[in-house]
């Protein structure tokens, strides 16, 4: 990506270089350092490629209006792409790392399933169970999950790991204090999180309470391996602060702690895909872009979603997203995803989904 940017700016600044690029495009290719194929991108002003690759808007426009003259941006769609022709990157999983995936925490799954039709619900919870004989097989001494904020106050807009031996809660929220739950919780590996986290120059809040929601309790009640199995709650906040990049980076850091730790480690993110719980637009389910996400994760691509701008999944619904990007981080490029399950429900309100990470592509 940071090749292209610097590719588009050099061509941007210098006439010269733009005019050979017209001219003789396999020779300014080399010069730039790109590949002749995204020159052509370039050069035909497909905005939609660049931004599927990264490159942030206040780049990729120039390639319409400063390279074509296209004052009105026409040929642009506004739709991200799956890059499908560039080999993946190598994968380079963490040792310790034993299972990787990725689920949807909506409540009403359990608080009052019959909201939604009955075929969909019974296939989301045939996900959550195939899922479930995974996370047995993998026979983590740990869980690692990411959950957003929904209730609980924190100290400062960082992501937030939960330090404490023990973590509780229920859906009393939700009319139901009968779906509780019970946590053991792991504070040496959180501690190592924490410390890793820190040693990459990243903020991170060690609280020493982290009270369980749906976020935690749905997910956990239908898929935790064993009672006892230690479990280390890592809590993002996009309500104070919201960056895709951000939260890729904190995954990568969390690969030191994780081999430091000397356990197997399993990775579970939780929410999403698409909901919104804006004042008139709960109950919508953006299937179309849901879709982008999914073939992303199967392209074993997704981590590339970090990179765009973080409005695109603003606006589409996929604030919970940063939940799953942690996690992918920590995974690393090259890992394709198994999708178990998809779900529009819009009585429920998102599109819900279950997917394992493929770890065995590393192999």
């Amino acid at each position: 990506m940071a090749g292209l940017d610097q590719a588009i700016l050099t061509l941007a600044q210098d006439a010269d270089v733009l005019d050979l690029a017209r001219r003789d495009p396999d020779g300014a290719a080399t010069r730039l350092g790109i590949e002749r194929e995204w020159l052509d991108v370039i050069l035909r002003g497909d905005r939609d490629r660049l931004r599927s690759a990264g490159v942030n808007d206040g780049i990729t426009i120039l390639v319409s209006r400063w390279f074509q003259d296209n004052l009105g941006d026409t040929d642009s769609t506004g739709q991200f792409q799956v890059d499908t022709s560039t080999p993946l990157p190598p994968a380079d999983l963490p040792q310790g790392l034993v299972y990787a995936g990725g689920a949807s925490h909506v409540p009403d799954l359990l608080a009052r399933p019959e909201i939604d039709p009955a075929d969909g619900v019974e296939r989301l919870l045939a996900g959550y169970a195939k899922m479930a004989a995974d996370l047995k097989a993998a026979d983590p001494d740990v869980i690692l999950v990411t959950a957003d904020c929904h209730f609980q106050s924190f100290e400062t807009h960082h992501f937030v790991v939960g330090t404490a031996d023990n973590h509780t809660g229920s859906m009393a929220f939700f009319k139901r204090s009968d779906l509780d739950l019970d946590l053991v919780g792991d504070p040496e590996m959180a501690g190592l999180i924490v410390d890793a986290v820190r040693a990459a120059g990243l903020e991170v809040e060690a609280a020493p309470r982290v009270d369980l929601d749906h976020g935690l309790v749905v997910p956990l009640r239908l898929m935790l391996p064993r009672p006892d199995v230690k479990v280390v709650p890592i809590i993002t906040q996009p309500h104070r602060s919201y960056s895709p990049f951000g939260a890729r980076e904190f995954g990568r850091a969390m690969r030191d702690a994780v081999e430091k730790s000397g356990l197997k480690v399993a990775m579970l993110a939780t929410g999403g895909l698409s909901h919104w719980l804006d004042p008139g637009k709960f109950g919508a389910v953006d299937v179309e872009f849901d879709s982008y996400i999914l073939a992303m994760l199967q392209a074993g691509r997704a981590i590339d979603i970090s990179n765009i701008e973080p409005f695109p999944l603003l606006d589409h619904g996929q604030y919970e997203f940063l939940n799953w990007l942690i996690m992918l981080g920590l995974v690393g490029p090259g890992i394709s995803g198994e999708v178990y399950t998809y779900e529009a429900m819009e009585a429920s309100g998102g599109g819900w989904t279950v997917v394992r990470m493929k770890l065995e592509d590393a192999q």
